[in-house]
């Protein structure tokens, strides 16, 4: 396996842990619609550094949003 996809698989799975809510499937479908956004290719088309940096691109999103929602709700 290349330390790429490695990356990919534990970035997928530290997400998983914090996206508790969501299934894996809505997770995948996520990412894959956010990959597209950023390089035109979902997850079929998508390399795996592709999808990592949508991978990252959601973790950050994410948890730019659960901040505004705790600092809301304070």
């Amino acid at each position: 396996m290349s330390e790429t996809r490695a990356e990919l698989f534990s970035a997928l799975q530290s997400l998983s842990e914090i996206a508790t809510e969501m299934r894996g499937g809505q997770l995948m479908a996520a990412v894959g619609e956010l990959c597209a956004d950023i390089h035109g290719r979902g997850l079929w088309d998508a390399t795996d550094a592709e999808l990592l940096e949508a991978v990252w691109q959601f973790r950050r999103d994410f948890e730019a949003s659960m901040g505004s929602a705790n600092r809301k709700g304070a």
